[in-house]
């Protein structure tokens, strides 16, 4: 198994020729961006299947593993600045989907601001509520489709600026695009395509004029016929001779059934 190690770093010399004097941890303590790319290195192939040693980077901004093989998002708890964080397309198993951990999702609530988890067969981010500091999200390419947990996950984001849910079945449904428009108040641009400020506006006084009239046609059916009749122990309904009737035992005698004559001797 690949595994991500302070020797890995290690290898990447320029960052820590321009701080001499440090020692290495303190060096990694200042860490704020790793770039690995084009530079052969043997030990990174893009099999890491597991997040972890990497609790000494207090001050990583931002960490990309796409194209891994990571199943389960943990071991970033102690990332408390992380504000990117990548992880899309992932090689798992079939009918495998990439599950993040709960404990890290609560530390990274405060800082992240991008998250990427395109292509990784994810059918439910309710756990994602947390992140209430995203600007931008990309889950394009899952199998995301309630529209209800969608609404209600969104709603939490008040700082979303842009969103990418393409490719996923919630896109076939009716009006999608109108509703997530109206729960995400600040969003900019949805599925790569920008939002008109006027377009928000009239989309945002259309639901509420909606829900007004739908709120006063409940209101109607409430009130009825039956209820100008102040139901109380003075009234009986469907007693008496006249079952369905409104008695009043004020005006109403009791009823009871009459006698058989009786033939006279």
């Amino acid at each position: 198994m690949v595994r991500l190690t302070i020797d890995l770093i290690a290898k990447s010399r320029n960052h820590f020729k321009k701080k001499r004097g440090l020692s290495f941890p303190d060096y990694l303590k200042t860490l704020t961006h790793l770039h690995f790319f084009s530079r052969s290195i043997e030990d990174i192939n893009n099999n890491i299947t597991r997040i972890e040693n990497l609790s000494n980077l207090q001050r990583l901004s931002k960490l990309y593993l796409g194209g891994n093989m990571i199943a389960v998002v943990e071991g970033l708890e102690t990332l408390c600045e992380l504000k990117e964080l990548h992880l899309e397309s992932q090689r798992l198993a079939p009918g495998e989907k990439l599950l993040l951990d709960p404990m890290t999702l609560l530390s990274l609530a405060e800082s992240l601001c991008v998250l990427n988890i395109n292509n990784n067969n994810i059918d439910d981010i309710r756990d994602l509520t947390v992140l209430k500091e995203l600007q931008k999200f990309s889950a394009a390419d899952n199998r995301l489709h309630n529209m209800e947990e969608l609404e209600d996950v969104f709603s939490h984001w008040p700082q979303l600026l842009d969103m990418d849910l393409g490719g996923n079945p919630v896109c076939k449904k009716l009006k999608y695009r109108d509703r997530l428009i109206t729960v995400c108040k600040s969003l900019e641009v949805l599925n790569g395509r920008e939002i008109k400020e006027l377009n928000r506006q009239f989309l945002i006084n259309w639901k509420a004029s909606k829900e007004a009239k739908k709120k006063k046609n409940n209101k109607h059916l409430i009130g009825g016929p039956l209820s100008s009749y102040p139901l109380t122990n003075d009234f009986n309904v469907g007693q008496g001779p006249h079952p369905g009737h409104v008695c009043s035992h004020a005006n109403v005698q009791r009823w009871k059934p009459q006698q058989p004559l009786r033939a006279q001797k």
